[in-house]
């Protein structure tokens, strides 16, 4: 199968900065001295990684449903392309966290003891082969933000298979698709919310349940496929997007915003996530067509170039925030006690340079170097990276 090159879509990688930028700045900005508003905004930091998942999805779609009747994804370059995308800097961040995570351990398990060797070599198993999702107390034990690297490794698997009934569907069985995937997140965000329900008096066992909330690739599926379908009504409708509103993507925005700025304390923000899904498909879907003052922002060359930075951005974030806090705390200024938000906005700023430079120093050096030695000649479309990846 020979992959048509997918069409440029500027406005959503300069989307993809904005959507990581919000994941630093929960982990990263401190929680007191806010207004709250802003407090909320922050707090609803972990949403945007809906937004990455169908994001993921929407940009696969272009890249490898973009023809009108395309033939079947070819598994092993889809598998290698991916592979070389997401593993370089992945690795990189599981290195940089790795003395973090072991002191945590070494601390938890009471210094170097056979426990704490058998946590070190489970989490590390489980994080090394991206599996880590699908177990609850590892998901977010070594640089919690591969968990959603674990999720999109699950994607990555089923996408070939699941490609090929999505893309014998028309505009019309699309739309049926598309509504009845946030029908299935519903029920399962239901099942999920009956669960903790259940667990409410067994602090233990419902501590688990809200990981498996949070973490679970199953319930992330449904939002991962609503991406691919709309990505492929996208390719079907292509030939309509010469003209269009430009008000769409900024009432889109305007809506996720605004829902974002909303309280979803305990286990509501299932609620949050359930909201915000066909939200953020109607922000990809009006960026996408390229209208407006909104999507001409996020594509300057500029925002575009952070977009690509990215994913290095969203996956180095928590290990350099403990070099960085380790550095400023030896140091003895005391920047971040007398100025937190101050030091916040600095470490963050050297986040993004950071960024800027494992993307064009290692990132994509690798991700060519691995792609020109285990995939077999082929036109290849991935010029660029898709949803968070």
């Amino acid at each position: 199968m020979v992959v048509a090159p997918r069409p440029s879509l500027p406005a959503l990688t300069g989307l993809r900065f904005f959507a990581a930028l919000h994941v630093v700045a929960f982990h990263v900005t401190p929680r007191e001295g806010r207004p709250a508003w802003l407090g909320v905004l922050l707090d609803n930091g972990p949403a945007s990684v809906t937004l990455f998942f169908i994001l993921s999805g929407f940009v696969l779609a272009q890249a490898y449903l973009g023809q009108p009747s395309p033939g079947p994804v070819p598994r092993r370059a889809f598998w290698v392309a991916r592979f070389a995308r997401v593993y370089p800097v992945y690795l990189l961040g599981l290195m940089l966290e790795a003395p973090a995570f072991f002191l945590a351990v070494l601390r938890q398990d009471g210094g170097t003891t056979l426990a704490s060797l058998q946590h070190i070599l489970g989490v590390g198993a489980a994080v090394v082969s991206l599996t880590q999702a699908w177990v609850p107390s590892a998901a977010c034990a070594w640089n919690c933000p591969g968990w959603s690297l674990s999720v999109e490794a699950f994607f990555y698997l089923l996408f070939p298979v699941l490609a090929v009934p999505v893309a014998r569907l028309g505009p019309k069985g699309l739309r049926g698709f598309g509504v009845a995937l946030v029908a299935v997140s519903a029920l399962l965000y239901g099942l999920w919310l009956v669960g903790d329900g259940w667990l409410s008096g067994d602090a233990v066992h419902r501590e688990t349940w809200l990981r498996v909330g949070e973490y679970s690739p199953l319930l992330k599926l449904p939002q991962f496929l609503l991406g691919v379908v709309l990505g492929r009504a996208f390719v079907l409708r292509r030939r309509e997007q010469a003209a269009g509103s430009s008000a769409g993507s900024l009432m889109a925005a305007g809506l996720a915003l605004g829902l974002l700025t909303v309280s979803w304390s305990g286990p509501a923000w299932a609620f949050r996530d359930l909201a915000l899904t066909p939200v953020f498909a109607w922000l990809i879907w009006t960026l996408a067509r390229g209208h407006g003052p909104l999507a001409a922002f996020l594509s300057r060359a500029p925002v575009v170039r952070l977009g690509e930075a990215s994913y290095a951005l969203y996956i180095l974030h928590i290990p350099l925030a403990f070099y960085a806090r380790t550095a400023e705390r030896l140091s003895g200024v005391g920047l971040e006690r007398h100025a937190p938000w101050g030091y916040s906005l600095l470490a963050i700023t050297s986040f993004v340079l950071l960024s800027l430079a494992v993307f064009s120093w290692l990132e994509e050096p690798a991700r060519r170097w691995i792609r020109a030695r285990w995939s077999r000649p082929r036109r290849i479309p991935l010029s660029a990276s898709s949803g968070l990846l």
